[in-house]
């Protein structure tokens, strides 16, 4: 399950405004003010966008509750290491 408190908190931490983040994702500021408080909640797709643009891993932006997601999202973490390997 994504975790909407350690997404906003790593946003504020790098200093970055909603409207900053959403541009850098190429969204709306209200999708990033929605997922924040929790109405709704980004796509595996845009939470591996996330965790590139808030430098942190994905597996950092989820909760413990949601085993399925988390299996998911480590796999999509691991390809995404294993591609940026073979680009540099």
């Amino acid at each position: 399950m994504f975790d909407r408190h350690a997404f906003a908190a790593r946003r504020i931490a790098l200093g970055l405004s909603v409207e900053e983040l959403a541009d850098a994702m190429v969204v709306a500021p209200s999708t990033v003010y929605r997922w924040e408080s929790g109405e709704t909640a980004p796509s595996l797709r845009m939470l591996v966008q996330a965790s590139r643009h808030l430098c942190t891993p994905l597996m950092s932006l989820l909760t413990e509750d949601d085993t399925e997601q988390r299996r998911k999202a480590t796999a999509v973490d691991a390809l995404v290491r294993e591609f940026n390997a073979l680009a540099d």
